[in-house]
């Protein structure tokens, strides 16, 4: 599961379970939070499924595909 850090779980004692839950309030302060592959990866795969500006959707389209082409190098 990934973690969602404490600074951004104002109102949560702690984050539910809910992987697109966590993705949702990751992306609400991408990229200063969620930048790591494994959560790239996952903000990717299910960018139709957050709620997202353009801005946001653009900024995790160009991660995941700069990850993808440093993956697919290795």
């Amino acid at each position: 599961m990934i973690e969602v850090p404490r600074e951004i779980l104002w109102d949560y004692e702690e984050a539910p379970e809910d992987l697109l839950w966590r993705l949702q309030r990751l992306a609400d302060f991408f990229p200063l939070y969620g930048r790591d592959r494994e959560t790239v990866r996952l903000l990717h795969a299910h960018r139709d499924r957050l709620k997202l500006d353009e801005a946001t959707r653009a900024l995790i389209e160009a991660y995941g595909a700069a990850l993808e082409r440093v993956t697919s190098w290795a």
